[in-house]
């Protein structure tokens, strides 16, 4: 690319994919024209006439290329960007040149930086062993600004690619931040030994390797410690929240086990103090046994187990069963209960089999589950189990088998329905009359329906304009 002269640069700009310079935007034919021809109105820049802290906040909601290519605007706007309190670097990277062309503009960008302090920095791109110099000096950089929450996101486009970020040594000492946030990282057992995040208040781990022990010492190592994700995580088999009387809320979304046969990789959740807990995602060859929740409020069982292989698809209802009951049981004093597809499938078999659900103080349930028929005896299961509902929530679309939740809710004060489309199409703009008219005549048909709750209100939420 031709440079122009030192005259005629005005300023400088990057972007994750090439670092260049803008001439001067004097005779730029691409410069937008003033549709106002009234000289005062020409003078009005209304944006520009903000104060810098709050142009400055407004930028932070930018990646850091679009902040940073603001400086183009004028004079004014050539170092705003600089003291924006949010750094957010995310690219994805479909070759090695752009990864390398995105590595650079991080490190420009880190050096034209002037803010004393950096709320969030963010980096997101794919990850391999050649960065992990530059990424060392950027996780360095943040912590000597006293980064408040600090996202190190990295993704692989090979799932078995052995190329994690390694975190680096310093970042295992007393960090300032109070949300941390990492994916593809590989955290060190050693380290973490001696661990001390002692401001750390929200944590977020995903795809890593975790033992039981290390689990322990991040624990022992964030005294602050309130909520904590494991996401696709593996290698433990107990997570006791003992070691941590401040944690409040944990989040499992999803793991797997050995290649054993089902049931012999159990999951242990210890947590006399926790106050929230959602079990999402994917179950590989495990399931789940919690001992001492006793302080729980909510639960969310949105998880997901995997059917057996072919040999073993006999014993399939019967093991899933059992899970799911030692689940519900331990549940049984939570106020607000959150269920899925796979519960809902396995209550409804034990429905039919003449089986009912454990009794529930629920107050509070939601259904996160587009109803069909098989699914309305595990439904029907559930209200009748759970005699001081007050509330029920779904989430789903909209269908014609709700009469049965109003005949048994006995005590239902309130039912909320938020209609969703399916997936194809992901948008309620582009609804039409037809569509309308069976929500309309859907709306009419609850009317219609008998309820079991005198009290009982029945509300249709949906995104209709």
């Amino acid at each position: 690319m031709r440079q122009p002269s030192e005259s005629s640069v005005n300023a400088t700009i990057w972007d994750s994919t090439t670092f260049y310079w803008t001439p001067n935007l004097k005779n730029n034919p691409l410069k937008r024209p003033r549709s106002c021809q009234n000289k005062e109105c020409q003078k009005v820049d209304r944006i520009s006439n903000l104060p810098d802290p709050i142009i400055q906040h407004i930028l932070s909601f930018l990646p850091a290329d679009d902040a940073i290519k603001t400086c183009i605007l004028s004079k004014r706007w050539d170092s705003i960007w600089t003291l924006v309190p949010n750094l957010i670097f995310r690219r994805e990277c479909s070759c090695s040149q752009e990864a390398e062309n995105f590595a650079v503009f991080v490190d420009k960008a880190l050096m034209h930086y002037c803010s004393p302090k950096v709320k969030k920095f963010l980096v997101e791109f794919e990850f391999t062993e050649c960065f992990k110099a530059q990424v060392d000096s950027w996780v360095d950089f943040a912590v000597r600004l006293k980064v408040e929450e600090l996202c190190l996101e990295f993704h692989r486009e090979i799932a078995d690619d052995p190329d994690y970020y390694y975190l680096p040594n310093f970042l295992y000492s007393n960090i300032p931040a109070e949300k941390l946030s990492l994916r593809f990282c590989a955290l060190s057992p050693n380290k973490l030994k001696q661990v001390s995040w002692m401001s750390l208040k929200v944590l977020s781990i995903s795809y890593s390797w975790l033992s039981n022990e290390m689990i322990k010492n991040i624990f022992l190592g964030c005294s602050l410690l309130e909520y904590l994700k494991l996401n696709q995580c593996c290698g433990f088999d107990q997570i006791n929240t003992n070691f941590s009387s401040s944690l409040k809320d944990l989040v499992v979304d999803g793991s797997w086990g050995r290649e054993d046969k089902f049931g012999d990789f159990v999951i242990t959740i210890k947590g006399p103090n926790l106050l929230s807990l959602t079990l999402a995602g994917y179950m590989h060859r495990a399931n789940y046994m919690l001992l001492d929740v006793s302080s729980l409020v909510e639960a969310n069982i949105g998880y997901r187990m995997k059917s057996c292989s072919h040999g073993c698809r006999s014993n399939w209802y019967s093991a899933h069963r059992s899970v799911l009951h030692d689940l519900l049981e331990k549940l049984q004093h939570v106020e607000k209960l959150t269920i899925g597809t796979w519960c809902l499938q396995v209550l409804s078999i034990s429905e039919v089999k003449g089986l009912s659900s454990p009794t529930s103080a629920c107050k509070y349930l939601t259904l996160n589950k587009k109803i069909n028929k098989w699914d309305l005896p595990g439904i029907a299961s559930l209200l009748q189990s759970s005699p001081n509902l007050q509330k029920l929530t779904i989430n789903l679309m909209p269908s014609n088998n709700f009469e049965f939740l109003l005949k048994n809710a006995k005590v239902l004060e309130k039912m909320i329905i938020h209609a969703q489309r399916d997936d194809v199409n992901r948008t309620w703009m582009s609804v039409e009359a037809q569509e309308l008219m069976e929500l309309l005549e859907l709306t009419q048909a609850f009317l219609s329906y008998p309820r079991a709750s005198p009290n009982a209100k029945v509300m249709l939420e949906s995104c209709f304009k």
